[in-house]
């Protein structure tokens, strides 16, 4: 194999203390976080929908999910990161969740990326990997996405 097929292209966004780490091809757009529909009775990480090209997205505070307090959207530091959603039958074909700053592109090989042992509580985290020097989360967007349905169906 040739030295460029042996990498994939990722981007490392940040979210609270965490990084997320996903192959570049998932991730859509990062936006400004605009036009919101709040909605009513749901989870606090549930915070609404984004109109992005037309039609509704779901916004979430990842890090709510987990636990960890979400950041202020006072801050003109918050984003949100819209990725496609891998969930087959899913009535969203798109999802959306905070991010801080801007994304960082990668080129990793795998062993550029390495398993950690640390415990994995947050329900749409995958697993914890060092990425080069940087603690990372892998995001697992099927899990996401079913958690995000769970509350709006």
């Amino acid at each position: 194999m040739s030295e460029a097929t042996d990498q994939i292209k990722c981007v490392l966004l940040a979210i609270n203390e965490d990084s997320i780490l996903l192959p570049n091809t998932a991730l859509a757009e990062i936006i400004p976080i605009r036009n919101m529909i709040n909605v009513a009775n749901k989870p606090n990480w549930m915070l609404g929908y984004l109109d992005w090209r037309g039609q509704p997205v779901p916004l979430v505070s990842f890090e709510a999910i987990g636990g960890v307090r979400m950041p202020s959207l006072a801050s003109g530091n918050v984003k949100a990161a819209v990725v496609y959603s891998i969930r087959s039958g899913s009535k969203f074909p798109f999802i959306s969740f905070l991010v801080q700053g801007e994304p960082k592109v990668l080129s990793l090989h795998a062993t550029d990326v390495i398993a950690s042992k640390e415990p994995v509580e947050h329900p749409a985290i995958d697993q914890k990997v060092m990425v080069k020097e940087d603690m990372a989360s892998i995001i697992d967007l099927e899990k996401l996405g079913q958690v995000i349905e769970s509350v709006l169906t």
